[in-house]
């Protein structure tokens, strides 16, 4: 059986030529994927459709659902988001800048772009790397020294452990639930998440209670993304906010 670092490196280098669609986790591109995706995220609609159709017929990802999909090879379930990915309680063992770096494969790399992280890839070793960079690219292989990488990290597992049959893929972890009259330092969090997302919270802000403002901010907010209105933040829409700011 292959370790843990044979298996994810194995599955970045076959990913290499599939396409680049913001929010595609690995479907097959086709002129219905596309229109999706463009009424779902209509800021990226015009390079959805200059680029989109040299994808066509081949599995696309964009930055973060390729890396979640290297990092379930070892049994790592990554949130959606380079910066989520980033921030996950208990996924990493060690993280650093990338002049800390060593050269190995299956490390998780990370662009911080201002205080966020806002693009990702993974190591391959011989100081390389495998990314979805972009609509116009696609997944590529490049040197490390020649991308925008600033940091890097090592999932918390064994990487030359075989990798086992049937092995559970470990959960990151999960936030509750939030809908009206709740309050916490996650409503918080999420009033400043849609704020930052253009949904302002008037006249109270992040005030850290889920009243009416907020029920109404989360529902503008869930009908712009084709999710069910109903004013509650449960894991779809916890991902979905995830995915407008991080990826």
């Amino acid at each position: 059986m292959p370790t843990n670092r044979e298996a994810m490196t194995a599955r970045a280098i076959s990913l290499l030529g599939s396409g680049y669609i913001y929010g595609a986790t690995g479907w097959i591109c086709t002129r219905a994927r596309m229109e999706q995706q463009k009424k779902q995220y209509p800021e990226y609609a015009s390079l959805i459709d200059r680029y989109g159709p040299r994808w066509l017929g081949k599995p696309c990802f964009d930055c973060a659902q390729l890396t979640r999909t290297v990092a379930r090879e070892a049994g790592i379930a990554l949130p959606s988001g380079s910066n989520s990915q980033w921030r996950a309680s208990g996924v990493w063992r060690e993280k650093g800048t990338i002049d800390t770096m060593p050269d190995e494969a299956g490390l998780f790399l990370f662009t911080m772009t201002g205080s966020s992280m806002s693009h990702t890839g993974v190591s391959i070793g011989n100081g390389e790397e495998i990314d979805a960079r972009g609509h116009a690219y696609g997944v590529v292989r490049r040197r490390i020294d020649q991308t925008s990488f600033t940091h890097w990290a090592r999932l918390n597992v064994d990487y030359d452990e075989e990798m086992g049959e049937e092995r559970p893929t470990q959960p990151v972890e999960s936030r509750r639930t939030l809908k009206r009259g709740m309050s916490g330092e996650d409503v918080r969090a999420l009033q400043n998440r849609l704020i930052a997302l253009g949904y302002p919270l008037e006249p109270y802000g992040a005030d850290g209670h889920f009243g009416l403002v907020t029920r109404e901010a989360v529902r503008r907010f869930q009908q712009n993304t084709a999710l069910p209105a109903d004013g509650i933040v449960g894991p779809k829409t916890w991902a979905m906010l995830d995915s407008r700011a991080d990826a």
